[in-house]
């Protein structure tokens, strides 16, 4: 929204105009459809599970690869961090989700295919976008349990929001939808090795149904 003369005015969005106020989605060639993703060096938890070994951040794959490769991918990232205290940020985030042709196809979003929550308004932030886009199911994984377990709101039925597990090969955190990380591939419920890394047709990380989901380490 603009404020001019006291006046409240809608900002008349394109998908343009809308991008560039969050500064961009991310590909990823493993997800069905774009992503948002903020600088995995920022994660509060993750900074800290990062110098610690065995962790599932102690190789965090956000801090290797194209994510780190591409000065222009780091600059973006943290442009993006940056943008979620413009006032604009949820209408933006709102008209993008609801009207990106490959979100709209797919029906579904992932939230941070790079980072992590960075406060309880940031939470709560994402909560009111998830809320004014129904139509699309989407996912959260998060090592920030705080903030989800302070939350007072209610949490709209269109996201599963999944607690990560610490150690790899460890258990699984004390919550209704959780994400661990497995040595072995027998025990990995994420096939996405069997389908040349990525998703196809499966969206176990959005079924309410799956209580856990296990990843192979990489």
């Amino acid at each position: 929204m603009n404020i001019v003369n006291n006046l409240v005015t809608p900002i008349n969005w394109t998908l343009k105009k809308a991008l560039e106020t969050v500064e961009g989605f991310t590909i990823t060639s493993k997800m069905p459809s774009s992503s948002y993703s903020l600088p995995a060096n920022k994660c509060i938890k993750g900074s800290k599970l990062r110098q610690i070994k065995g962790t599932v951040c102690s190789g965090c794959y956000a801090l290797k690869g194209n994510y780190v490769r591409y000065p222009k991918i780091v600059e973006a990232q943290e442009r993006r961090l940056l943008s979620i205290t413009k006032n604009e940020w949820i209408n933006a985030m709102v008209y993008i989700i609801n009207n990106k042709k490959d979100i709209k196809n797919s029906g579904v979003f992932r939230w941070h295919d790079s980072g992590d929550l960075q406060s309880l308004e940031h939470f709560d932030k994402i909560l009111s976008v998830v809320r004014q886009t129904p139509a699309i199911k989407h996912w959260l994984p998060t090592k920030e349990s705080e903030f989800i377990k302070n939350y007072k709101g209610k949490i709209p039925g269109n996201i599963v929001i999944r607690l990560s597990g610490t150690m790899i090969d460890g258990k699984k955190p004390i919550y209704s939808h959780t994400s661990t990380v497995v040595t072995d591939k027998s025990k990995a419920t994420c096939r996405s090795f069997d389908n040349e890394g990525m998703c196809g047709d499966c969206r176990k990380c959005w079924d309410k149904n799956i209580s856990n989901v296990s990843y192979l380490a990489h």
